[in-house]
């Protein structure tokens, strides 16, 4: 297991900034995302930490030791692209030895490691077949196996799941997840789905723009995001004005109401503000003449989506704007569209941005 660090790395394409000043620790062992939409600059990064491109200054090592200079094929990195890139005339258990002749090992070590690699990856079955007698997904298993064979002191997956149906890409995702631990390999994955970025993580590097907005955990990165990027293209968020009314007390002022949030505490009166909230956060109950603990705005249901044990609600306030609220289904159910209704939400929902922030 190894440790790489990434210390002020920045990339230009021309006159293009695509990488601005990048800096990440990972810890032995760490299974880390780089997360963003297409353009930010993950696969950039992860293309110099193989060695496939170098930057105009910064450092990578690898335990300590600079590899910035070195040759992809002196790196000792494991690496799986989107596309397999399998050889098509070989077999399976040929093609994770390829990287194992290479290097020379003895034909035993070579036989013992193909054989530990493929029932690793569940494919001890399929060993003599050739590419094209494959699925997509299980191409993927034995380009994954072909990294591993050569005990690579870091492996890196450049979007190896986008290629393949939804659920072939759920169940691989997980049996990704289940071979890193297994071997204790530290890995940087390349994705641009959230969803696949939060569920197999220890952290989760957002990257907008060239440069890394955020780094944390999945949850972190889920329930207290510092950029306004984070907060809009991770999960589901609506986005409401606010300003900052008494700074010292924690109060705000949304759409004329004055509402306590602690996360307010310390900014500048005045201060011009964003407002977002999950639709889980999002509470919403029938308006019947009297007004509900907690309840803070009125609005309109103006659509319903169901999801199966959730209905999603899109509420226009009476204001104008938009709210989204994650409702169980069976509540719901007794707010059809046009419905008139009571809004609130808990003080701990709200997460506050600088309004300046927005990309």
């Amino acid at each position: 297991m190894s440790t790489l660090q990434i210390d002020g790395v920045a990339k230009q394409y021309g006159n293009r900034t695509v990488l601005h000043d990048i800096t990440l620790d990972l810890a032995s062992g760490e299974f880390l995302s780089l997360l963003g939409p297409s353009g930010c600059g993950k696969t950039t990064l992860l293309r110099i930490i193989a060695g496939f491109e170098h930057p105009e200054h910064g450092q990578v090592r690898v335990d300590g030791r600079d590899i910035t200079a070195l040759p992809a094929n002196q790196r000792q990195l494991g690496m799986v692209f989107q596309a397999y890139s399998l050889f098509p005339n070989m077999t399976a258990a040929d093609n994770v030895r390829f990287g194992l002749r290479v290097r020379k090992i003895d034909a035993a070590e070579q036989k013992r490691r193909v054989d530990t690699m493929l029932d690793l990856v569940g494919l001890s079955a399929h060993a003599d077949k050739y590419p094209h007698q494959l699925s997509g997904g299980q191409q993927q298993r034995v380009a994954l196996a072909r990294a591993l064979a050569i005990q690579p002191a870091l492996l890196l997956l450049d979007e190896p799941l986008s290629a393949l149906d939804a659920k072939v890409r759920v169940q691989l995702r997980e049996e990704i997840r289940r071979i890193q631990r297994e071997t204790g390999i530290t890995t940087v994955f390349v994705t641009h789905d959230q969803e696949e970025a939060l569920s197999i993580s220890d952290r989760v590097a957002v990257m907008f723009e060239g440069r890394m907005v955020q780094v944390g955990t999945p949850a972190a990165i889920y329930q207290e995001p510092a950029h306004a990027f984070v907060a809009q293209f991770i999960g589901i968020s609506s986005r409401l004005s606010a300003r900052v009314i008494d700074a010292e007390q924690g109060q705000i002022a949304v759409l004329g109401q004055h509402l306590v949030a602690p996360r307010a505490r310390g900014l500048a009166p005045q201060d011009a503000l964003h407002l977002y909230l999950r639709p889980e956060d999002v509470q919403v109950q029938a308006l019947n003449g009297s007004t509900p603990p907690g309840a803070i705005l009125q609005g309109t249901v103006r659509e319903s989506t169901f999801f199966g044990a959730v209905t999603r609600l899109r509420l226009e306030l009476d204001s104008g704007e938009l709210l989204l609220s994650d409702l169980p289904t069976s509540a719901a159910q007794h707010l059809p569209i046009g419905s008139r209704v009571h809004i609130g939400w808990q003080a701990d929902a709200m997460r506050l941005l600088p309004a300046q922030d927005q990309p």
